[in-house]
């Protein structure tokens, strides 16, 4: 398989909420329909000249229902059976996005992160770059989700797509982070989206978090996690609709698209 060119354009890193692509009021239920429309959305990306210009994509999705109320388990009982079940459960659900993303004909290829990283604590060890790297330079989107990890003092713990894009964001020097959930943006008090963000605005904003189970932290968490992104590596973000059609496609082809800007200033 043609390998990409080493002089290419940049990473781009997109994350859809499991929100977006699961009924997260609910348990195991996934909205087909938004994984086939968000697959459609990115193979028409990649059939354009300007998408093919050396730019590649690496993917990270929610867990949604199906890997929160399972974590959620897991949490209350520390049992490895629990950790299975929601691995388990997040897989199938990846298993589903790469096989809507393959009969849209894009080349994409799972990596867990149960198989791939390990934390101590706070501390997490990623040993994931070799495998997205190989597969970017092979012309394959790598699919990454949030997970079950192993850990070395408490035995597993949760990992999110959040804390994933992150990582990669960081590690591949990405050029645009999006993340797509089901909401227009960050909302202030009147329900206005907020078109900016800076570190230095999150100490007098309040921000809520998810209606839902949530184990990841919600709203409040991505806003500071690419908070932080943008503190440490000067890397934008914008947080988006990704339920809205066209969306996605807009954040890729670099579109004008409504949100809410994560930056350093």
């Amino acid at each position: 398989m043609k390998e990409y060119p080493d002089d290419v354009a940049g990473i781009y890193v997109l994350k859809i909420g499991g929100s977006v692509i699961t009924e997260k009021g609910a348990e195991r239920r996934v909205r087909k329909e938004e994984i086939r429309r968000i697959s459609e959305e990115i193979a028409l990306t990649l059939s354009t000249a300007t998408a093919r210009a050396g730019k590649k994509l690496i993917l990270v999705h929610g867990a949604g229902s199906f890997g929160h109320p399972q974590a959620k388990v897991y949490l209350e009982s520390r049992d490895a059976k629990d950790a299975l079940i929601t691995h388990e459960s997040v897989k199938e659900l990846n298993k589903m996005v790469i096989s809507s993303l393959t009969e849209c004909g894009v080349n994409a290829m799972p990596i867990h992160p149960l198989s791939a990283v390990v934390s101590k604590g706070l501390e997490i060890k990623y040993k994931i770059k070799e495998q997205i790297d190989k597969a970017l330079k092979m012309g394959i989107i790598p699919v990454l989700h949030g997970d079950v990890i192993f850990d070395e003092k408490e035995g597993f713990r949760i990992i999110s797509g959040d804390q994933l894009v992150v990582y990669i964001a960081k590690e591949f020097k990405a050029i645009k982070v999006g993340v797509g959930t089901d909401m227009d943006g960050v909302v202030n008090d009147n329900g206005a989206v907020i078109r900016k963000i800076t570190p230095e605005d999150l100490e007098k904003m309040s921000i809520g978090g998810s209606a839902h189970v949530d184990v990841t932290g919600g709203m409040k968490e991505k806003v500071y996690l690419l908070a932080k992104l943008a503190s440490e590596s000067n890397t934008p973000s914008i947080l988006f609709n990704a339920s809205k059609e066209s969306n996605v496609y807009k954040f890729l082809v670099d579109e004008t698209l409504f949100g809410t800007v994560i930056s350093s200033s």
